[in-house]
């Protein structure tokens, strides 16, 4: 006979979704965790579109419904006044803006919107915030002279960049919130690719191929650079630096400073990460153990987590079995 007792029923925890903030920061820089964080609050699809979060809420998921309703607000509220901010900021710094921007950065949320209906609430979220701000350089300082002539090189660099900044930004948040994991190399090449090639498209049969060209070109720079996460690299590497010399020289821990714990999109290997793995995995194993899993979400630091640690206590293992019985 079966045993008494009623099986768990399906996890719904609400307190785990994080705040607005926090939201925000998850999505452009720790997309991974946010996926697996969402998963254990009970959200079965994170990067799932409207309909489908909603469905989830009305059966019964709270979890779900807290998340979008925190989107949405960020969509509808916080990336108009976001674009606000920065009109004022382009402004006081003496950069002309073509009238109607804040027109255009509704009409990115309403872009947003539709796209969170039919694509993803995550995606829709990130491509029409980001969209939203990128418009007021790549669209409305452009219109107004900023960068030279409307079909110069300067206005299709400044147009270009903007176009693959949105994008390649967007790119491994949207695949990493939606499948768990960072988007491979390939696939970043490829998109990056695509992205190019369709302004190019679009553009050398409305204006002349020089236009045309500057924006296929910086777009395809902006994108890798940003799918990439370059301009973090320097950051990571000095942070890195100070972190494994700061333990090595003081003692004092500093694993939890290491920039693989906050960032799952690095692309490029963090310097020092394995020795200064070598130096706690004695005196703090949980948290050499808990770097490593980071590392599993680092495309560019995963060779340096478990791999790492499998060979240590191998290591481990083998001397230990080599040491004569007393």
């Amino acid at each position: 006979m079966a045993q008494g007792g009623t099986a768990p029923g399906p996890v719904d925890a609400p307190e785990q979704v994080p705040g607005l903030l926090e939201l925000l920061l998850l999505l452009l820089f720790r997309p991974v965790d946010l996926h697996y964080r969402l998963r254990a609050a009970g959200i079965r699809v994170p990067g799932g579109r409207i309909g489908q979060l909603w469905r989830e809420q009305s059966e019964g998921g709270r979890a779900a419904g807290l998340y979008v309703k925190r989107l949405l607000l960020v969509l509808v509220v916080g990336s108009p006044l976001m674009t606000g901010v920065l009109a004022l900021v382009l402004f006081g710094a003496g950069i002309p803006l073509q009238r109607g921007w804040g027109l255009s950065a509704l009409c990115c949320s309403a872009a947003g919107l539709m796209l969170a209906l039919v694509s993803g609430l995550a995606s829709g979220v990130l491509l029409g915030s980001l969209a939203s701000l990128s418009m007021l350089v790549g669209l409305h300082a452009t219109a107004a002279g900023a960068f030279g002539p409307l079909l110069g090189g300067g206005a299709g660099m400044a147009m270009g960049t903007c176009l693959g900044v949105v994008a390649g930004l967007a790119s491994g948040s949207i695949a990493s919130i939606s499948g768990g994991r960072g988007p491979s190399v390939v696939r970043v090449q490829v998109a990056a690719i695509f992205t190019s090639v369709i302004p190019m498209l679009v553009w050398s049969g409305a204006s002349n191929m020089s236009f045309a060209g500057a924006v296929a070109a910086s777009s395809l720079v902006a994108f890798l650079v940003c799918a990439f996460r370059l301009p973090l690299y320097a950051l990571e590497v000095l942070a890195s630096a100070v972190a494994y010399a700061v333990e090595r020289w003081t003692g004092k821990p500093t694993l939890s400073w290491v920039p693989v714990r906050h960032h799952n999109l690095s692309y490029l290997p963090h310097p020092f990460l394995g020795r200064h793995l070598a130096l706690a995995v004695r005196s703090r194993p949980a948290e050499v153990l808990a770097v490593a899993d980071a590392c599993l979400r680092s495309p560019g630091n995963i060779l340096v987590g478990w791999p790492w640690v499998v060979q240590a206590l191998e290591a481990a293992s083998g001397s230990g079995a080599t040491e004569p019985r007393s």
